[in-house]
């Protein structure tokens, strides 16, 4: 028999106590995940603004769009380039499992739970890398139950914010590995390696929440210099540099159309100076009860003090280091751990009111952070790698003693008060963007976000009115003559029609003018200029039979961005295939970012997305409305429920808001179920649309249970209430019941 070879030997050991070290993790991390296993979703902030992001690009993944810069169903139907703007990897696990399969809501609160769990284990693989797995399992407890890291997802409901928890950790590892600091030597002295891996972690951490990726510039900054003062390896900061212009680099496709464009839309209203009111006070830096109120005090701007466990163990680790300093039995990385202390200091200090100074001063720079407690993520990674140092600061006590302690006081003062309401969400609901668009018109506002950041600063209507009619509506004159159109193909986030007119048309699309917007006449590109209070995307159309394209997507900063991430992808692919000749895994990770560099350029050029023909009708409605193509399918999310959308063509401006229709009807031709009420869900009432704009309005039809019914009869058409009831608008050409034959669909 072959002994093993005593290296070898002990490497599996060493792998099967980190495997329980991990488990162990696992375990103790249930407490924080507890309120997620409830029935349905939460209320929260800004839960449910990120659920209806996720759903949104499931939809658009669904439909071949990787990366949808719009979303054409926000905004009331209008359309917002969200993830234009807002950084989109926290989104990316919830659509995926939406996809598979999953509730949305169900999709989303797994998100959460990965979250918390890679967060976890970046900060035990990072502390478990300076000062061995005891000293990694209390950081990861720390930083999981540290209450401004729950407060992330259940109080405010900020899923990216929460899923930047995972990069820091990531990033400090990295670097600290390239440095060649460790509690045990496994990395050669010169390894490139490390340095890739810092580039990905912080270009994740870019594409998943800007704002964060801003905070550690400087923290990133100062460790370095650290790291290569306590080395005495200055060279080294050259690479560092270059992995964090790659990491530039990979992220460009996002960051830069944000620079360049975020001028045309509500963030160009320029930083926040709301800060003042969150900042906290002396009086109020401290929880004042042992167990957190996550909500603080009633009618108090909102703030996140510090909790006593927090107090606790940050005084305990300054008396400690401070007692082993004057014994002159400093532990081993010692400066590493000053500077966490550090950062937690400075971190608390910018969430007071004795930082305002600072934040006046550089205004133009943190106004962007809003709110002063976006520190304390920081003050989470200071604190978790401070507390880690006990067992290194008290080597006579059992490190499993003082984790059953701080586990004690973490969970005591942390979760009591945890502040989760239930909140009944149907994966129906989620699906649809009506719940969406119900909720953003109670509260005044647009697009799923609280300050209209997103609405292009073309549209003159304020937020609070688009929702609804139009209070100075009149009618208007209609367009000239018989006009013909034909909707020949629909995209995610395009539509081609031929349109055939006796005058100039201006054509409008229900949604807003916002950089990206393409349209073609005939294959030459024409210009689009806003018109309205609402700045509709509208081109003008000549006289005559032609060809219209419009779509969304192209410009000059996305094309340059793309290009340099490509560039970039390239570059790390190829120096991680070079670099990673004895490591198997880094080859399969340098091929994997080739080809997901390579699939999502080709993507972006249209490769793999779906296009789909309506249906073509033609029929007009007095002189109101043309309806010009309809289109059916089973509604996402909801059993024995049909989707029908109409495309309708405005022909003037009107004073009424009429009332349109879809009727389902069976072999007996008796109506088995119906829809009717404003278009677009009830949120684009007909006195505002504007003559030559396209409608696409959607119908969903819920069938009676037990429908025998295999193919279905579809009627539409649009109504008026008046003093005597309700009457059809009369169509052009007449059928026998006043209403448009739409055909038949088969019944989901």
């Amino acid at each position: 028999m072959t002994a093993i070879p005593a290296e070898k030997a002990d490497m599996a050991a060493h792998g099967r106590r980190q495997s329980l070290f991990i488990a162990g993790l696992l375990l103790l991390l249930i407490p924080a995940l507890v309120p997620l296993i409830r029935s349905g979703f939460f209320i929260s902030y800004d839960g449910t603004f990120h659920l209806y992001r996720g759903v949104a690009l499931a939809n658009a993944w669904a439909q071949g769009v990787l990366h949808p810069r719009l979303f054409p169903e926000f905004g009331f139907g209008y359309g917002q380039a969200i993830l234009n703007f807002y950084a989109p990897l926290s989104y990316w696990p919830a659509a995926m499992l939406a996809l598979a399969g999953f509730n949305p809501v169900v999709a989303v609160e797994l998100t959460i739970a990965l979250g918390f769990v890679l967060a976890a284990l970046a900060m035990y693989g990072y502390v478990n890398w300076l000062w061995g797995p005891w000293a990694g399992l209390l950081a990861a407890i720390t930083y999981t139950y540290f209450p401004y890291h729950l407060a992330d997802a259940y109080a405010r409901g900020a899923v990216p914010e929460l899923m930047a928890f995972i990069f820091p950790p990531l990033i400090l590892w990295t670097f600290t590995a390239a440095f060649g600091i460790s509690n045990r030597s496994r990395i050669p002295q010169e390894s490139a390696i490390p340095f890739l891996l810092a580039a990905l972690a912080y270009a994740a951490l870019v594409l998943t929440h800007n704002l964060t990726a801003l905070l550690m510039v400087p923290v990133t900054a100062v460790y370095l210099l650290l790291l290569a003062a306590c080395t005495n390896r200055w060279r080294r900061l050259l690479p560092a540099a270059g992995a964090l212009l790659l990491a530039l680099g990979l992220s460009a496709f996002y960051w830069l159309p944000v620079l360049v464009e975020s001028g045309s839309v509500g963030l160009a209203i320029g930083p926040s100076e709301g800060f003042g009111s969150h900042a906290l006070s002396a009086l109020r830096l401290i929880s004042n009860s042992i167990f957190y109120a996550y909500h603080g005090e009633s009618g108090a701007a909102e703030t996140y003090p510090l909790n006593w466990f927090a107090v606790i163990m940050f005084i305990s680790v300054i008396s400690l280091l401070i007692w082993r300093w004057r014994q002159r039995r400093q532990p081993a990385n010692t400066p590493i751990l000053a500077f966490h202390i550090g950062l937690t200091v400075v971190a608390i200090f910018m969430t007071t009111t004795l930082s305002l100074f600072l934040w006046r001063l550089l205004a133009p720079v943190l106004g962007h952070l809003q709110f002063p407690w976006r520190f304390l993520l920081l003050a989470a990674v200071g604190l978790a790698v401070a507390v880690s140092a006990l067992p290194v600061l008290l080597p006579r006590i059992r490190p499993s003693y003082l984790l059953a302690g701080v586990i004690f006081l973490a969970l005591l003062t942390a979760l009591p008060r945890l502040p989760v309401q239930n909140l009944s969400i149907s994966a129906a609901e989620a699906w649809s963007p009506q719940r969406m668009w119900a909720e953003d018109a109670a509260n005044g506002q647009v697009g799923a976000t609280w300050a209209g950041e997103f609405l292009p600063l073309a549209v003159t209507a304020q937020r609070w009115e688009i929702g609804h009619s139009k209070p100075d509506a009149a009618d208007g004159a209609a367009l000239p003559g018989p006009i013909r159109a034909r909707v020949t193909g629909v995209s995610y986030d395009g539509i081609n029609l031929d349109i055939s007119t006796p005058a100039n048309l201006e054509l409008r699309l229900h949604q807003f003018t916002q950089p990206g917007w393409n349209a073609a006449i005939d294959g030459t590109a024409a210009s689009i200029y806003p018109s309205g209070d609402l700045a509709l995307a509208t081109i003008t159309v000549p006289a005559g039979s032609h060809q219209i394209s419009f779509d969304f997507g192209r410009t000059t900063a996305r094309t340059l961005g793309a290009l340099i991430s490509l560039a970039s992808a390239i570059v790390w692919g190829v120096l991680a295939w070079y670099w990673g000749r004895e490591r198997r895994s880094l080859r399969i990770a340098a091929v994997a970012m080739l080809v997901l560099a390579l699939i999502m350029t080709l993507n972006s050029l249209g490769v793999g997305q779906k296009n789909r023909i309506p249906k073509p009708v033609q029929a007009q409605m007095e002189d109101v409305v043309q309806l010009i193509g309809w289109e059916a399918s089973p509604a996402r999310g909801a059993e024995n429920t049909l989707d029908v959308t109409l495309y309708w063509l405005a022909r003037r401006e009107v004073a009424t808001d009429y009332k349109a229709f879809v009727h389902a009807l069976d072999n007996g031709e008796q109506v088995i179920a119906q829809h009717d009420g404003d278009p677009v869900g009830g949120f684009t009432p007909t006195t505002r649309w504007q003559p030559g704009e396209i409608i696409v309005d959607t119908h969903r039809l819920v069938l009676p249970e037990g429908n025998p019914t295999s193919q279905l009869s579809l009627r539409a058409g649009m109504y008026e209430l008046t003093g005597d009831g309700l009457r059809n608008l009369v169509i052009d050409p007449p059928t026998p019941d006043g209403r448009v034959d739409l055909g038949k669909v088969q019944a989901p």
